[in-house]
């Protein structure tokens, strides 16, 4: 049977994952500056610059994504009917069922709020919110689930 331990690890795991890629990267980024020619293939340091300032928006992008599957898995399993399609409505599903309260509701939409822009490239007034916030935001709204599903 599913917790909510669990599920809150998978997205701490996440950010642990971004913390040694960002290490990792830096690092890549720094020696192909000293040496371009270490670099194979058709890639050049702007791509890896460029990855560099893209990896926080592509780990809070992939944070996100184990805070929906838990969402969904949660729901499957407390639930007979199929979760709703869309994710702000299962977040307030599930967010309701659980009688989370209406800040944390508000943290875990701007968050996907936030992830929509990334994963949409919309243009919205939308303030970038820092992996580790994000990760405390997803995690406090996990931590009003039942402890076991």
């Amino acid at each position: 049977m599913p917790s909510n331990n669990e599920w809150m690890n998978r997205v701490k795991a996440v950010e642990r994952e971004h913390t040694a890629m960002r290490f990792a990267s830096e690092y890549l980024l720094n020696a192909v500056q000293q040496d371009p020619t270490a670099l194979k293939g058709n890639l050049r340091v702007r791509d890896v610059n460029e990855s560099v300032e893209r990896l926080e928006g592509t780990y809070t992008i992939r944070l996100f994504a184990e805070f929906e599957t838990s969402l969904r898995t949660y729901w499957l399993a407390s639930r007979i009917t199929d979760p709703p399609s869309r994710t702000r409505d299962l977040l307030d599903g599930v967010a309701a069922r659980c009688r989370i309260p209406h800040d944390h509701i508000q943290n875990a939409h701007a968050v996907r709020e936030y992830r929509n822009v990334l994963v949409h490239e919309r243009d919205e007034d939308v303030d970038p919110i820092p992996i580790a916030l994000s990760r405390r935001h997803l995690c406090m709204f996990l931590s009003f689930l039942p402890i076991e599903w």
